[in-house]
């Protein structure tokens, strides 16, 4: 592989994060001296323990390692199903503790039926239309 392609395609694949959403991509390339090619990935992620995420994608060749890596985030959701999905991991966790603490049911009820809408909608539409 051509140094010009490869590092053509860690660019693309840091415009692939962002437009996956994914804040702050670092991609690469890493060619070590007795391992198989690496494509490393990382971005800030809050919901993690130390605010960042990574991914690695090895291969024979470095093709092989970028096409893999470049799966990887094809298959990631899009910005809006990320912003969905976090939404509602929030909405269930106040949910939880809200039950937890003894809310009286009035302030959840609405809470709970929206979780419901969400969740119907993610099953029917794929969450196009959610939010």
């Amino acid at each position: 592989m051509d140094i010009k392609i490869a590092q053509k395609r860690v660019n693309d694949l840091s415009a692939a994060m962002v437009a996956k959403g994914m804040v702050a991509p670092r991609a690469q390339l890493m060619l070590k001296s007795n391992a198989e090619p690496l494509a490393y990935m990382e971005w800030s992620d809050k919901s993690t323990t130390y605010g960042t995420a990574y991914h690695a994608e090895s291969g024979e060749t470095p093709t092989e390692a970028l096409d893999k890596a470049s799966a990887f985030i094809a298959a990631r959701p899009t910005a809006k199903q990320a912003r969905l999905e976090e939404f509602m991991r929030s909405l269930g966790k106040v949910i939880d503790l809200g039950r937890a603490n003894n809310i009286e049911v009035e302030f959840l009820n609405p809470l709970v039926a929206t979780m419901k809408t969400l969740s119907s909608n993610i099953l029917t539409h794929g969450g196009r239309d959610a939010a």
